[in-house]
């Protein structure tokens, strides 16, 4: 099992730098950095920023989108990217969620995403694409760089894992729902010939790590209603219940809360309902999460520490949940 550690807010550049010292620190495999502007500094200042002030960890995006930023645009900031941290960038995307909404635009289309995607995956890899009738090549003598696709929907799912090197699930950690999802990445890859197991498969989750259950569930529960909102119109798995959260969130959700702890739109959603969703809870509820999601094939977890003690949740993975998966001795003591 690999870890990612995600960050998202409205914090100053030097947090998120700091943050991703800490996660290199404690472990972390990727600092995973969310771009939605205005909301969260620049995307390519972060990521650039981090990649100097660390040396081992990946740093990738989760995510950009293919609206806000033209897909040339983003292809040659993830090259140069990738060479200035020698190969360390991950370029994972999406279709727009929070950094649209906020801004009154559509997301993309499912086959305007897909043509933006393979374009921008051709590029990112060194090859020549054709853009607008104009054939273009980046320049940047820059090693190719994974693609993740990011999604809390079927066929976007599906799309991931046709075209994709690894897929970011964001329909919470319940196995019932990503099995559910997993198979739609599956259904996409067997269409494209391709062998699902080759893909790194990700669960992105709101997380808070603390001793009071209580208090990890309140700081994450907003995280839980935006995967609600998502997912609760398509899946099966999550029943009546998780379907209509999923409609009286979408009701009376507004953006300009988006994730914020204390969200007045979260407050419908309650403690179990949010432990389906986020990772959150003790230190053995986590593992215990964690522990179930690697049985469903999930290869790598992505905590997005929330709350007022961010540095302490990257901590404790670090300290306490990461070495269970690191050290077979420390992995036999908590079974």
């Amino acid at each position: 099992m690999r870890f990612g550690a995600g960050f998202w807010g409205p914090f100053p550049l030097r947090r998120y730098v700091e943050c991703a010292r800490l996660a290199e620190a404690q472990g972390f495999d990727v600092a995973w950095i969310g771009d939605t502007q205005l909301l969260t500094p620049d995307l390519y200042s972060v990521l650039a920023l981090c990649a100097q002030a660390t040396s081992r960890i990946g740093i990738g995006s989760a995510v950009t989108n293919t609206v806000t930023r033209h897909a040339t645009v983003t292809a040659g900031g993830f090259l140069a990217l990738n060479e200035f941290s020698n190969g360390r960038c991950l370029f994972g995307i999406g279709v727009g969620g929070s950094a649209v909404h906020t801004v009154g635009l559509p997301e993309d289309r499912l086959s305007e995403f897909r043509r933006k995607l393979a374009l921008i995956e051709g590029l990112v890899r060194g090859e020549t694409v054709e853009v607008d009738g104009v054939p273009a090549r980046g320049k940047i003598a820059a090693p190719a760089v994974p693609v993740y696709v990011a999604s809390s929907s079927p066929l976007v799912l599906e799309i991931a894992g046709e075209l994709a090197d690894g897929v970011i699930l964001n329909v919470g950690v319940l196995p019932e729902l990503v099995r559910e999802a997993m198979q739609h990445v599956e259904r996409g890859a067997r269409r494209a010939g391709r062998d699902p197991r080759s893909l790194d498969v990700a669960v992105f989750a709101g997380s808070s790590v603390d001793r009071d259950r209580s208090r990890a569930i309140e700081e994450t529960r907003s995280w839980a209603a935006t995967v609600a909102r998502r997912i609760g119109k398509w899946m099966a798995s999550g029943g009546d219940e998780v379907r209509a959260l999923g409609s009286e969130i979408l009701r009376r959700y507004n953006w300009d809360e988006h994730v914020r702890v204390g969200a007045t739109h979260a407050r419908v959603v309650s403690d179990e309902m949010a432990r389906n969703l986020v990772l959150a809870g003790t230190v053995d509820d986590v593992i215990e999460v964690v522990r179930r999601l690697e049985g469903c094939g999930v290869t790598q977890v992505i905590p997005l520490p929330m709350g007022a003690r961010i540095e302490a949740t990257l901590e404790a993975f670090g300290r306490e949940v990461i070495p269970v998966w690191r050290a077979p001795s420390m992995a036999s003591t908590r079974r």
